[in-house]
């Protein structure tokens, strides 16, 4: 009998170890399955991106404003695969904060900027200002957005008899971060001609600018300084204040193209640099 009963252990003992191994072998096949199944889904996701990508990539974009003369840079920037992905990217607005909105929108008002909305951003008063009309077929695209944000008279925590201002970037040139932005004020400002020059090329047209009664007048300045001189006489005019210029027009050469460049002060002292683009040369000026 105990011999009968070792026997019958022994059978099942090698049952069982033929269970286990058949077990293992059947989960090595569904691990490797799995596996191949995994890296194949993963290649196919590779391959379609790619794909994407090169069809961003090679797709036409817009051409390019007249008034925005392209560089090599911006071609070799855009080869990178990068790129692609970053393609429909837009600037939507700059943010500004003001201690007084009202005084803020007015001032802008004379760079042309209207109200597009005004909101409420936690405890401030805020507002998009837009210069263009998106719906105008001469200039649908000709946009530009500012963001003004009120900081409450409660943070403020002003002096009696005092006014807090932006700190004045031109004397703290240490500082990081943003600096100013810029608008582009070519199109208000025509040319003069060349005088038969050929190595200075300026191909702006006269456009003739918006009175505040609503007509149209011809615009027949040929420099920033005279067309500040009367952005000026407007503030003056409007709102019994001059503008205050942070650094007079002064021009630069940067590649090809001519530039005047002159910063002001916005109502809360924050900077805003004026450009005009005034030709092209033959030749780039090396730095």
């Amino acid at each position: 009998l105990k011999v009968q009963a070792a026997t019958i252990n022994t059978k099942e003992l090698m049952m069982m170890k033929s269970y286990l191994s058949i077990f293992l072998l059947a989960a090595v096949l569904v691990a490797a399955v799995s596996a191949f199944q995994s890296s194949s889904l993963l290649s196919h996701h590779s391959s379609k991106t790619r794909r994407r990508l090169h069809q961003l990539h090679s797709s036409p974009t817009q051409p390019t404003s007249r008034n925005t003369p392209t560089t090599s840079s911006s071609s070799s920037l855009n080869s990178s695969p990068s790129a692609a992905i970053s393609t429909a990217i837009q600037s939507h607005h700059v943010a500004v904060k003001t201690r007084n909105i009202e005084l803020a929108i007015k001032f802008y008002s004379l760079l042309g900027f209207h109200v597009e909305t005004k909101f409420v951003a936690g405890p401030a008063r805020a507002a998009w200002l837009l210069h263009g009309n998106p719906d105008d077929d001469n200039h649908p695209s000709v946009k530009s957005r500012i963001e003004l944000i009120e900081v409450p008279s409660y943070m403020l925590n002003e002096p009696e008899g005092t006014i807090k201002r932006a700190l004045d970037l031109t004397k703290r040139e240490e500082l990081l971060g943003l600096n100013h932005f810029c608008l582009d004020v070519t199109n208000c400002i025509p040319k003069p001609t060349n005088n038969g020059d050929e190595s200075f090329i300026s191909n702006i047209d006269a456009e003739t600018t918006t009175t505040s009664e609503g007509g149209s007048s011809s615009c027949s300045l040929y420099n920033l300084q005279e067309w500040m001189d009367d952005l000026n006489e407007l503030s003056i005019s409007t709102f019994g204040k001059s503008m205050r210029v942070a650094l007079q027009p002064t021009k630069r050469i940067i590649g090809r193209d001519v530039y005047e460049m002159a910063f002001i002060y916005d109502a809360d002292g924050t900077l805003v640099e004026l450009l005009n683009w005034s030709g092209r040369l033959e030749q780039e000026v090396g730095s």
